[in-house]
């Protein structure tokens, strides 16, 4: 067989549209004799001239007499350029690969990405130039003072520098105005233009046997990173002092290594700059040596070159951070005459103000995306913490795009919520130096329940429809009298057991010391433990974290309590008792009035969403059940032994079981919500069990057949009638014999199942309802078949105050609190949810048919 071919014309020579390398283009044109001298000086003329796959970005000789006439380095012609400068000047124009313009906005990260590219890599290296640096450029914290003296090698970033190259397809792609670009570089654009950070390309994709060069309109100095920047930037000495205590030295052995083996002579270590960050940093404590807890942290390194984007589909090509930083003039003007002046009253200067409470401040001003950050896109920023950023154009003093990310330099300081809300006194007080003002158990509580977030709440979307806000009332217990808490699960027990909370330095969290608890006298005995954060269990099954989210809940109060009334219920459902206002404010929990004790002020905080008022001890929620109160009240035992009587397991009303464990018995309807319990008086359920409304559990006296004695068919009709009975004497919502004067109908706990017209038109398959008319105490019920009751105002039966408990086992399952008796251990017990009810007597049964 005979074959043949032609011969492939491109074999033995080059395409004649394809030009020169890119070296020797750039040494024939003429235009170009600085280039050229850094390409020699450099020995880069046969990597440019003969080999590699390049993309230049480079100025002509004009634009360099323009650059020597003023440059930040001060050089006034090309022999005083350093070899450092020279290395930056040509790498940092360099990417290492060949690409068009238009492809620039194109890369690959699992599928091809179009036009979503703005950053490139280049050709720098960290080690181009090595700063050694001591005193005041150093950072201000601590973590540097070992080199102030010495001096260190630092690194301001280990990690490539990176173009910032904006095309019209990745500006279209990212929505991106013109508008937008002119406000972040300070230069219009139209058109195809296509720009360098701030530099215009003038003349672009020039092809050469090598790769494409650019020309660019001046000389690109590479532009540090966003924390350099700020640094050193004049007009921003506050803020960055602020970051200075977020940075530390970190060793580099790779950039060591690195740079020995090309300077034999050099025998120092080289660090780099690294800030304390969930990404792009380091989460580790040099000094103290152990890792740094989350809200420590900033959420990225703003010195990380190589800064990406952590969002799942984002790659370093396609978007970079952005920081909005107040000048010194609006952090002043925010500390001494702004909403600042809470911590101007509190530390006096920014110095003061403790490092734990600052990351929430910087957090609040660094955003992890650029593109979503630009000019056009303010109104609708939010933070982290999806709270409105208030961001206006006008606020901008001025912007620069570094390699990482841009800086906006603010005239406004965006504050954190943190700070305004009532979570604020907390927050700031937390290392306060005096005993009765520190808070460091119940922030460490709020931020380990995630509590933090309810507490800055502003508003809803309720609240946004018609212009009102939520206001707060929050009752803090400072550290010096957070102790006496009584256990709800033990108190039952054979050993009765209270928790004295503390501040662990060490561990940086909560401990509890348990005691045996005398209930006669309220008074502590004997220790018998100590109880430490479980590193077993999850955070939030932790007992500690259990109980302390229970006290929480019981100390919060949806509304003013300064608004008159007598009695005001908290976010846990949990009934307190107020009266005064200010610091004259006196309040208290249940157990709180059993004790005879109340609840004092000691400093008042008045926040955008509420109150803070910082007390003298905790708040006691009832440790009492509706079965422990209808059971051991006699004026209530009439009502109770028909709650108690021989119901079917489907009709019971006080259930002892899995989901309704309780001190005692629980109510099996409650559903973790505030309830009333109206309790007629014995001589009225006498009178309705005469009159045949219900019937008893057993034949009485005067001869009335009591269901237990009644046939089968009979006694089925019978428990159903006297269920239904007792369920509408239960209301949702607890209501109080106080000052207030009010009417309001509320559903019961018995459900309509037909269609005979009520007193209040309540439909089949809804509950039936009853009215409360309370004037200034004296309150009437009226039922949904019109018939009248009233709440007898005898102290101690009225305005009873209690609480169903559910744990996540019955109490005799966990062992007494000193460790005695089986089962276990005591703090392995957890609160799961409650409902809480008022109890009230009436004169008269309550009746809907």
């Amino acid at each position: 067989m005979f074959s043949s071919c032609d011969v492939y014309q491109y074999d033995n020579k080059e395409p004649d549209w394809l030009g020169a390398s890119i070296y020797d283009y750039m040494k024939a044109d003429g235009h170009f004799t600085n280039y050229v001298k850094l390409v020699d000086d450099l020995n880069y003329s046969e990597v440019l001239g003969k080999t590699g796959s390049k993309t230049l970005f480079v100025a002509n000789d004009s634009s360099f007499n323009v650059f020597y006439k003023s440059n930040p380095w001060g050089v006034k012609d090309y022999t005083q350029l350093s070899l450092a400068q020279k290395k930056l000047i040509l790498n940092f124009g360099m990417i290492n690969n060949a690409y068009l313009t238009d492809m620039l906005s194109n890369y690959f990260n699992g599928s091809l990405k179009e036009a979503a590219a703005f950053r490139r890599e280049t050709a720098v290296s960290v080690l181009d130039s090595l700063p050694f640096e001591t005193g005041n450029k150093l950072p201000t914290s601590a973590y540097w003072d070992n080199y102030r003296i010495k001096g260190i090698h630092l690194l301001k970033d280990n990690t490539p520098w990176t173009l910032v190259c904006m095309t019209p397809k990745f500006l279209a792609q990212a929505q991106i105005t013109d508008a937008d670009f002119k406000s972040i570089s300070g230069i219009e654009r139209s058109g195809n233009d296509v720009d360098v950070f701030s530099s215009k390309v003038i003349k672009r994709d020039i092809t050469c046997k090598n790769g494409y060069l650019n020309v660019l309109d001046n000389v690109l100095i590479p532009p540090v990173n966003m924390a350099e920047y700020v640094s050193t930037n004049t007009n921003t000495k506050t803020f960055s002092k602020l970051m200075d205590r977020f940075c530390v030295p970190v060793y580099d052995g790779m950039s060591t290594i690195q740079y020995r083996q090309n300077h034999p002579e050099f025998s120092d270590s080289i660090f780099v700059k690294c800030y304390f960050a969930t990404y792009g940093g380091t989460t580790t404590d040099p000094i103290a040596k152990k890792s740094l807890t989350s809200d420590m942290l900033l959420p990225f390194d703003p010195g990380w070159n190589s800064y990406t984007r952590t969002t799942s589909g984002y790659s370093l090509e396609s978007d970079m951070a952005a920081m909005f930083v107040p000048n010194d003039e609006a952090m002043k003007n925010y500390f001494e005459v702004g909403d600042g002046t809470i911590l101007k009253d509190r530390f006096q200067t920014w110095d003061n103000v403790p490092t734990d409470i600052l990351p929430l401040f910087l957090k609040r001003h660094m955003r992890t995306s650029f593109i979503e950050s630009v000019p056009s896109r303010f109104s609708t920023m939010v933070d982290a913490d999806n709270s409105d950023m208030r961001v206006s154009p006008d606020d901008i003093a001025k912007s620069y795009i570094g390699t990482n990310g841009v800086v906006y330099e603010t005239k406004k300081v965006y504050a954190p919520v943190d700070y305004a809300s009532v979570y604020g006194p907390v927050l700031l007080s937390a290392n306060d130096a005096s005993p009765d003002n520190k808070t460091k158990i119940f922030k460490w509580a709020i931020l380990q329940n995630d509590f933090r977030l309810y507490l800055n709440s502003i508003e809803s979307d309720a609240s946004r429809a018609t212009g009102t806000k939520f206001i707060y009332s929050f009752f803090v217990p400072t550290d010096e009298y957070f102790k006496n808490y009584v256990e709800p699960i033990a108190i039952g027990k054979n050993i009765p057991g209270a928790l004295k909370f503390w501040y662990n330095s060490t561990t940086s969290a909560v401990n509890a010391t348990i005691y045996k608890y005398d209930k006669t006298t309220n008074t502590l005995l004997d220790s018998v433990g100590v109880i430490t954060p479980s590193s077993v269990l999850s955070p939030y099954s932790d007992f500690l974290v259990n109980r302390l989210l229970d006290i929480l809940n019981s100390h919060v109060v949806v509304g003013n309590v300064e608004s008159g009334k007598d009695y005001y219920l908290t976010k846990g459902n949990v009934a307190l008792k107020v009266r005064g206002s200010g610091l004259d404010l006196k309040v208290a929990g249940d157990e709180n009035l059993k004790r005879g004790e109340e609840v004092n002020v000691n400093k008042v905080y008045n926040q955008t969403n509420g109150t803070t008022y910082f007390i003298d001890k905790p708040i006691q929620a009832p440790l009492q059940s509706v079965y422990q109160v209808l059971s051991e009240t006699p004026e209530f035992s009439s009502f109770f032994s028909l709650l108690t009587g021989n119901f079917p397991a489907a009709n019971q009303i006080f259930v002892k079981k899995t989901n309704y464990y309780g001190i005692d018995y629980n109510v099996k309807f409650f559903n973790t919500f505030n309830y009333t319990v109206y309790v007629p008086t014995n001589k009225a359920i006498d009178d309705a069990i005469q009159a045949g409304v219900i019937s008893p559990w057993e034949t009485t006296t005067s001869g009335i057949v009591g269901i237990n004695q009644m046939i089968a068919a009979d006694q089925t009709v019978a428990i159903q009638k006297l269920e239904r009975f007792i369920r509408y004497h239960f209301q949702d919502n607890s209501v109080f014999s106080d000052n207030q004067s009010y009417s309001s109908k509320y559903q019961s706990a018995t459900m309509k199942l037909d269609d005979k017209p009520t007193y209040f038109s309540t439909f089949k398959n809804k509950y039936y309802q009853i009215r409360v008319d309370n004037n200034a105490g004296n309150i009437t019920l009226t039922t949904d078949n019109n018939t009248t009751a009233h709440v007898i105002s005898t102290p101690g039966l009225y305005n009873i105050m209690t609480r169903d408990y559910v744990f996540n086992k019955t109490p005799s399952a966990f062992k007494d609190i000193d460790g005695t008796g089986s089962g276990d251990s005591y703090s392995a017990s957890l609160i799961t949810t409650s409902s809480t009810a008022v109890i009230h007597q009436i004169d008269n049964v309550l009746t809907f048919q």
